[in-house]
């Protein structure tokens, strides 16, 4: 357990330092500082989760980040990306069981529509938390959103950024959040929140978003077509001291249609040690085998690809899962060759288990 834990904390900071370091090798990049206040409501998805309802989540955030605003950056997305890390502390207003939580994300935030004072950015984030109340079936049994310390935040939303002055931006924006444990330890329903978020942020240079000519796509060369061959691991901890690490494989095709947009088609295979371990305490057959096609759609911002997939089972050896699934990625284009992510499955509401990969594209 102390072992995952440091390796979770390892992870993060090499994502941070990664982030850090694509924003400092461009020459036109400025460094923001922000604070926010957020409030938001968690939503009931489960019948099993009454004991939480009513629940309006305090959110106090800070950010720092590296916007980039070069004519390289602008043709990426006909935008100006902000690459950032926030750390979030979170009062769930519901502390005999929800607890409180604090997350630390990494974030892309593309900005539009930066001629004048008034602009909009789209938000997605991916990271790690720590919530101080899991389940407990002695002392907490009406948890049953997360049965660990540690989790994995996803974060997706848009805002709007007000210039007041040359390095104070007003800001305010609507974002989903979400965390779970991956699947690691059940149970494991998640916490799933809206919230409305309101503060300042500033610039510790004197800039402007220079106007960039408009062209076409298309004139930067031919849309990008792309196979990704893709080797993922995952981990899960049924039981307390057993580990079990659940490899797998996915062949993806990719084709770009829009600036920052592409489509996808794949499949996977994977040995799934999870539900194999699950089957065995069972009694049945521990049959671990698992392949499914999925279509889906790409963010191309820069190097990093948020993608979106919905995939049906060909083979799942138990019947307690659908027959189909979701998966929420983010990777990062180390080049044009090799890459490096996360990627999270779910079941409708609820997360499978969350894998690390890396891949070769041709």
């Amino acid at each position: 357990q102390i072992l995952y834990k440091v390796q979770l904390v390892v992870l993060s900071f090499f994502a941070m330092a990664t982030f850090a370091q694509s924003s400092r090798d461009s020459l036109n990049t400025v460094t923001m500082v922000g604070l926010k206040l957020h409030k938001g409501s968690v939503l009931i998805h489960s019948r099993d989760l009454r004991p939480i309802e009513d629940s309006y989540p305090t959110g106090i955030e800070l950010d720092l980040a590296w916007h980039r605003i070069s004519q390289k950056a602008w043709e990426s997305c006909r935008c100006y990306p902000k690459l950032g890390v926030a750390l979030t502390y979170w009062d769930y207003d519901n502390r005999e069981v929800l607890g409180q939580g604090l997350t630390g994300l990494l974030y892309v935030d593309p900005v539009f529509n930066t001629k004048g004072r008034v602009n909009y950015s789209i938000r997605a984030g991916f990271g790690l938390s720590y919530q101080n109340s899991p389940f407990d079936s002695i002392s907490n049994p009406d948890n049953l959103s997360y049965s660990t310390y540690w989790g994995f935040p996803l974060q997706l939303g848009g805002s709007v950024h007000f210039r007041l002055k040359s390095q104070w931006m007003l800001n305010a924006g609507l974002m989903y959040n979400h965390i779970s444990n991956g699947g690691i330890r059940q149970p494991n329903k998640g916490i799933n929140w809206p919230s409305i978020g309101v503060g300042m942020s500033y610039y510790l240079e004197d800039f402007e978003f220079e106007e960039r000519t408009l062209t076409d796509w298309r004139a930067l060369g031919p849309p990008e077509k792309r196979w990704d061959f893709t080797l993922f691991l995952a981990y899960e901890e049924p039981r307390e001291n057993l580990f079990l690490f659940s490899p797998g494989f996915e062949v993806k095709w990719s084709r770009q249609f829009a600036r920052i947009n592409a489509y996808t088609l794949g499949g996977e295979l994977m040995y799934d040690n999870g539900t194999g371990y699950v089957l065995e305490t069972r009694g049945e057959s521990p049959e671990s085998l698992k392949a499914g096609l999925a279509a889906g759609h790409e963010f191309r911002l820069g190097k990093f690809l948020f993608s979106q997939q919905f995939g049906v089972y060909l083979i799942t050896p138990t019947p307690e899962h659908p027959a189909v699934y979701q998966r929420y990625g983010q990777v990062y284009r180390i080049d044009k060759t090799f890459s490096a992510g996360v990627n999270l499955k779910a079941h409708g509401h609820v997360a499978n288990f969350i894998d690390l990969r890396v891949g070769i594209s041709l």
